[in-house]
């Protein structure tokens, strides 16, 4: 869910939280459960240059998974960066093992590779792996431009980011019909070289009376031509990932806390993928055969978490729901609370080697990394 906090987004985020203020009421009281599979406490927290890192994506970088490097969104604090000034965004990376305590995080890409364009604002990520450990390709979703959003195309070798094309058309009604992206996932083709591409569309106001409709909530990319959209008004749309190959889509759908289907051949959001979730679902990672759901208890604390502090606790929790499993009655795993103490408005987890997970936040800075049992 896209809480970035800037000069233009400000207004828009003050209405968020009068409209929190009413759907907190419905989760008073609900903050804590027990017998989670991880520790709540972080073993360790991956230092990062500011900013929240909402979106995380995973590349291994050996055959046997020991190695993964981490892609991540970060604001730059230092002045003198030639390749990134103090309030610009970037994407970072660090290298993160079975045995390794990482290191601070370090620049991966920004558009023209230096501080000179101002607009880059990085958000929801989806990598998919090539054919050999530290080979991808990275899609980012570039939120600078509000009314014009840009989907940015990022090819990975030796763990590297080397080239960078606009994965969407360079007009005007594409920049517009994506406005408010959250999220995406993206798909290789049959042919081994293009990738067919699903955005979410998460619409902030969408508490309010009087909302234009229909309110497209996916956006279909295939091969650089947009796809046109289904008749469909659903304004939850959150996260979103493919659980497997062949198989519909899954978005969470943020208000309703719980997760649906999308079809994969037209794009129409469906049943529930889920039963009622104690949190509010943000993104949504793979973990083998399981979704990891990563999402905050109080919406309330969220806004205020964003809009006043980055220290205010906000509740959160990583639940985990197996893919063979999905349905309207399933019930998620709880796999990681956070409680008042550790997290602030937790948005994404990934598994990594040696049964961990690294949380991202979307205001604080820093990445939680917490044990969890086998």
């Amino acid at each position: 869910m896209n809480f970035t906090l800037t000069p233009l987004t400000f207004c828009r985020n003050i209405r968020l939280l009068i409209l929190s203020i009413p759907a907190s009421l419905l989760l008073t009281g609900c903050v804590m459960e027990g017998n989670a599979l991880c520790t709540g406490a972080p073993i360790m927290t991956i230092e990062t240059r500011g900013g929240g890192s909402e979106d995380i994506a995973v590349l291994p970088l050996d055959p046997t998974d020991n190695i993964t490097r981490l892609f991540i969104r970060e604001r730059c604090n230092d002045s003198s960066d030639p390749e990134c000034k103090t309030g610009q965004w970037r994407l970072g990376s660090v290298d993160i093992s079975r045995e390794n305590t990482p290191a601070s995080t370090r620049y991966a890409w920004r558009p023209g590779n230096d501080a000179s364009e101002d607009d880059f604002e990085p958000l929801g990520m989806s990598l998919v792996p090539g054919n050999t450990p530290g080979e991808g390709t990275l899609f980012v979703i570039d939120i600078a431009r509000p009314q014009s959003v840009r989907i940015w195309q990022l090819d990975i070798s030796g763990g590297e980011i080397t080239k960078a094309t606009l994965a969407t058309p360079a007009d005007t009604q594409t920049g517009a019909r994506l406005t408010s992206a959250n999220s995406l996932q993206a798909v290789r083709n049959d042919d081994g070289e293009s990738f067919h591409l699903t955005i979410t569309r998460f619409d902030e106001y969408g508490l309010l009376p009087f909302r234009p409709t229909p309110w497209p909530a996916l956006v279909r990319i295939n091969n650089g031509v947009i796809q046109p959209p289904p008749a469909q008004d659903f304004r939850n749309a959150n996260g979103i990932i493919r659980p497997c190959a062949g198989c519909d889509l899954v978005i969470a759908s943020y208000w309703e806390r719980r997760l649906r289907f999308v079809s994969k051949e037209n794009g129409e959001i469906g049943e529930y993928a889920s039963a009622e979730l104690p949190i509010r679902p943000d993104n949504l990672r793979l973990d083998g055969e399981r979704i990891l759901i990563a999402g905050q208890r109080r919406v309330d604390l969220t806004a205020l978490n964003l809009l006043v502090s980055s220290h205010i606790p906000s509740p959160s929790a990583v639940y985990a729901i197996d893919t063979g499993s999905l349905g309207p009655d399933t019930v998620p795993t709880l796999l990681w609370e956070g409680g008042w103490k550790y997290g602030h408005s937790a948005a994404t987890a990934v598994a990594l080697p040696g049964n961990r997970l690294a949380i991202g936040q979307i205001n604080t800075p820093g990445i939680l990394v917490v044990d969890c049992s086998p």
